[in-house]
């Protein structure tokens, strides 16, 4: 058997050596998370289906009110590299939506308690703008102080009853009830969960800023009937506009999209104001790709979203929800009707 020259050994084991040192970077470089975020159109939803009220007359809406989300990830040097040439992807810093040594888990955490105060608000500023005059009003428990002993058996959505045998129909009624009391003291309560009457004996809590004084430990809030949203697992804050628009019109007889596909994204605020969101430019081709004529889009994000790209979606400011309103107000019924 013949053997290779000296100089052509040599070539071949230095090639070797280079394909190894480059295969060697490679496997390194995928492995390599960057310090960056990138964001792409995210799953869209009806945002109708999420809502739910019990006591309230539900009338279907014609057309459909989407939600839109945005996905983001990690990236690698070659995933960027792949996000950075597609238009409909937007590659951004990590720091930007992280806060410093903020683990995976903890962010999630924190966009799920944003969507939680989110849909609170838009309840609020939606029940503020139907007509409810038909309905009796309630105290429902909105929110419960962690490390209660409220909080280990009452739930949110439960209708207040009775508490300390006194009927409550109204918020102060548990303020008046409360006088007298002291932390430690066990006080009854009664609530309506799901149609079936609840019965506990609560211990009152100390309140922190105030030591002498007890608390049950929940938030509350009078409201004609109880407005749940499923947001699922999705989570931050900009579907508080779209889900206030939807608990309108849950309710209210006709229809806003007037059998026309409406997407929508933005803050919302106890006011009715609308504020930006991000990874606009993901959720226009996400509201497109989802068959929407039309996208409602914070004012201030108006002009970042025309540089998705996009063909006949149409893309409509709003700074507040009286404003999208009168946008659905403009809109002509699908087949004249």
């Amino acid at each position: 058997m013949s053997r290779l020259p000296e100089h052509q050994s040599q070539r071949a084991l230095i090639a070797s050596a280079v394909l190894f040192f480059l295969a060697g970077l490679v496997v390194m470089g995928w492995n390599l998370s960057l310090p960056l975020i990138a964001y792409s159109p995210g799953p869209v939803s009806d945002t109708v289906d999420a809502i739910s009220g019990e006591g309230a007359d539900s009338c279907p809406p014609a057309g459909e009110l989407i939600m839109l989300t945005a996905a983001g990830q990690n990236v690698n040097i070659f995933e960027a590299v792949v996000a950075a040439a597609d238009s409909s992807v937007d590659v951004i810093s990590r720091q930007v939506v992280r806060r410093p040594d903020e683990t995976d888990e903890d962010y999630r955490r924190r966009n799920l308690e944003l969507m939680d105060q989110s849909t609170a608000v838009a309840i609020g500023v939606a029940l503020g703008k139907v007509d409810i005059s038909e309905h009796q009003l309630s105290v429902y428990i909105t929110g419960y102080a962690a490390d209660t002993p409220a909080g280990e058996v009452l739930a949110i959505g439960d209708r207040i009853l009775e508490l300390g045998d006194r009927p409550i129909a109204a918020t102060t009624d548990l303020a008046e009830v409360m006088e007298g009391l002291a932390p430690g003291d066990s006080v009854p309560i009664s609530v309506d969960r799901d149609g079936e009457v609840l019965e506990f004996d609560i211990e009152l809590a100390e309140q922190a800023e105030n030591p002498d004084e007890p608390m049950i430990g929940i938030f509350i809030r009078q409201l004609p009937f109880w407005v749940d949203i499923d947001s699922g697992i999705v989570g931050g804050p900009s579907a508080g506009a779209m889900y206030t628009i939807a608990i309108i019109d849950v309710p209210t007889p006709g229809s806003l999209t007037r059998g026309h596909v409406v997407a929508g994204t933005g803050t919302v605020d106890a006011d009715g104001n609308v504020g930006n969101i991000g990874a606009v430019r993901q959720k226009v081709v996400a509201a497109e790709a989802a068959g929407a004529e039309f996208m409602l889009v914070p004012a201030g994000n108006h002009a970042q979203a025309l540089t998705a790209p996009r063909r006949d979606l149409e893309l409509v400011p709003i700074a507040t929800i009286d404003e999208a309103l009168a946008f659905f107000d403009s809109l002509e019924p699908v087949g004249g009707d």
